[in-house]
This record gives structure tokens, C-alpha cells and sequence, in this order.
């Protein structure tokens, strides 16, 4: 069994993950901006979301997977967790979206 929570965090596997998400969310965002085009409020909105959300996926989701292999968690556990992880992420976004209905194009 693993001595602490904090063993479940593989440290550059999360600088990794987060690097990633940052590029893929809000690249094309600061693309757009230095090209000179305008940028919207709401776009902003739904990439700070997104890289958020993807950041804490990919945290708490190798998490559970890590939990699961130090046998502390059951497999369903770990499956549902990142499940669950997901549709928050999902939900977020389908959320900005409603927020922004005019701005979505």
C-alpha cells in the first residue's frame, strides 16, 4: 500500500499532461491573437474552462488509475471515477455554450 495520497501523483507525468492541455485548449486562442484577429470573451471563457478541466482530468483521472494499481481502489472505482471526470468536463463546456449562444460560430 502506498504511504500517502501524494505517492499517486507521478510529477513530470502531470507537468506532461498539463503542458499538453495548455497547447491544445489555448493554442489556437493565442494563435488567433497574435495574427491580429479578434478574440471574444466567451472564446476565452471556453478555453480557460477547457484547459482547466482537461488539466484536472488528466490529474485526478492517472490518479485513480495509480490508486488502482497500489490496490487501493477497486477497478470499477477507477473506471467510474475518470467516467465521471469526463462528464464534468463535458458538462462545463455544453455549459459556456449556452452561456454564449450568439458568440458560437
Amino acid at each position: 500500500m502506498s504511504p500517502s495520497l501524494t505517492d499517486l501523483f507521478h510529477v513530470p507525468t502531470l507537468i506532461l499532461g498539463w503542458v499538453f492541455a495548455l497547447a491544445v485548449t489555448c493554442g489556437p486562442l493565442l494563435l488567433k491573437f497574435l495574427n491580429y484577429q479578434p478574440v471574444r470573451r466567451c472564446a476565452v471563457l471556453q478555453a480557460v474552462s477547457s484547459f482547466v478541466a482537461t488539466g484536472c482530468w488528466l490529474t485526478f483521472g492517472t490518479a485513480a488509475i495509480s490508486a488502482h494499481e497500489h490496490g487501493l481502489i477497486s477497478l470499477l472505482s477507477s473506471v467510474l471515477v475518470v467516467a465521471c471526470l469526463l462528464a464534468s468536463a463535458a458538462a462545463s463546456s455544453f455549459l459556456i455554450v449556452r452561456w454564449c449562444p450568439d458568440e458560437q460560430a
